[in-house]
């Protein structure tokens, strides 16, 4: 039998299997093999992260951002810290308390991705812009308009009877009596105050035909008096017919410059308050912010009938110091593993480390991944993976499944949040043959 015949007789020898197989069994093989086909030729697409933010970026404590994503060829996709599982795309609402960097992970089949995004919590310097009531002087039963703008603030309390209020606002007030409002506002790092007084007058004296005969006769009209007695009396009045400035200050009133201060003021008997430089006609009482560029010496001058008076306040703004400014920061010197390290197939971790910068807080550490189906790094497509606030000087990084070339550069970052220029970028890879590597090996 020539080898054409054989190859004849095994064919028929399979077709005759195939025939004497139940039907349930070649279905089954019919299914797989269709399976295998389409495996074959529609491999399983590559994870990709075509998008990861956060908007806005930036915020202030209590306020909402909205984290937005959209993910493709992946079978697993979660979001740390205290998100968990979520679908390829998608938006969820985040409001952290403190500046938080998210990290979204991608997987299917070993191939993994990972991008980040951080979202930027701010606190506002806090500010009472302003505290007022107008009228300031109300007769019994009559009411008074309490106005307030504060910004920074978490919490804002008026004092007395009233309670939390927002931060900017208008209020109706009627006190029986004067009475002298306190707002006080705060907010995690500061807390600040603000007066303001609303005069309540006393019934007035009755009017004058009313007067008995007796008091009509002690009371002696200036047209009946000399011309010369006429003239004293008008040179001579009451000192206390005048205003009276019960204060006057600045708190603080030694401010550096770009800072700001809050003028205080009470004012009894008068029909007119003016505060210059800057400011204008004013209440009897209240408070204003002021942001003065320059050492300023403030007037307060109250006005009636009888005269003016008034008062002064400097406040004295310090130039920023002259002295040399402090050196910033070194750049962190890198020292393992150092650039074309090979780690073998046995290693899953290597300990990234480099040296103390003097001033430093904390340092960032930026890793990288070179995606072989794209033939780009991560950094340059979808985001690579950024640790911040690592107080020590290593960091012990895993090896990501799938994943064998990386590169990592890190700096160093101050107390007052100022960065150093970052490292270069050093490489590193893990082979299955150490052997077939370049470079100085390193095994941890």
């Amino acid at each position: 039998m020539d080898e054409k015949d054989n190859k004849k007789s095994v064919l028929d020898h399979v077709r005759t299997l195939w025939s004497s197989l139940p039907e349930a069994i070649k279905l089954l093989g019919t299914i797989l093999s269709i399976a295998i086909a389409l495996k074959v030729l529609f491999p399983a697409s590559a994870v990709g992260i075509n998008s990861f933010d956060a908007g806005p970026e930036i915020i202030e404590p209590g306020e909402l951002s909205v984290l937005s994503w959209d993910v493709s060829g992946a079978t697993n996709v979660t979001i740390e810290p205290d998100i968990g599982a979520v679908n390829s795309n998608g938006s969820f609402s985040v409001s952290p308390s403190e500046t938080t960097t998210y990290k979204l992970m991608a997987s299917s089949e070993g191939d993994k991705k990972i991008a980040t995004c951080t979202v930027k919590v701010e606190e506002k310097d806090l500010l009472i812009s302003s505290f007022d009531a107008s009228p300031n002087s109300i007769k019994p039963g009559e009411s008074a308009v309490l106005n307030w703008h504060v910004s920074g603030a978490s919490n804002v309390n008026i004092e007395p009877d009233i309670g939390t209020v927002e931060p900017a606002g208008t209020l109706n007030v009627s006190p029986s009596t004067t009475t002298s409002y306190k707002l006080i506002a705060s907010n995690s790092n500061k807390e600040d105050v603000a007066y303001c007084t609303v005069t309540v007058e006393e019934n007035p004296l009755p009017p004058k035909e009313n007067m008995t005969s007796e008091e009509e006769k002690v009371s002696t009209p200036a047209e009946n008096l000399p011309a010369s007695e006429e003239k004293s009396s008008s040179e001579n009045l009451p000192s206390d017919g005048l205003p009276s400035i019960a204060s006057f200050n600045a708190d603080p009133d030694v401010i550096a410059k770009g800072e700001s201060s809050n003028l205080i003021w009470s004012v009894s008997d008068a029909t007119e308050v003016v505060i210059e430089p800057g400011i204008g006609t004013a209440g009897l009482t209240g408070s204003q912010r002021i942001f003065p560029e320059e050492t300023t010496t403030y007037t307060l001058t109250a006005t009636n009938r009888a005269g003016s008076v008034s008062a002064t306040k400097v406040v004295h703004v310090e130039e920023p110091s002259t002295s040399p400014s402090s050196e910033p920061l070194s750049t962190p010197g890198q020292v393992s593993p150092a650039s074309g390290d090979v780690f073998d197939n046995s290693t899953t971790q290597a300990a990234l480390k480099w040296k103390t910068v003097s001033g430093a807080e904390s340092y960032t550490l930026e890793i990288d991944s070179y995606d072989s189906n794209t033939g780009k790094w991560l950094s340059e497509s979808s985001g690579s993976d950024v640790v911040s606030g690592i107080s020590g000087t290593s960091y012990s990084f895993k090896f990501l499944e799938g994943i064998d070339q990386y590169r990592w550069r890190v700096w160093a970052v101050s107390p007052e949040g100022a960065e150093s220029s970052k490292s270069g970028w050093w490489t590193f890879s893990s082979q299955p043959d150490i052997s077939t590597g370049t470079g100085d090996t390193n095994t941890t």
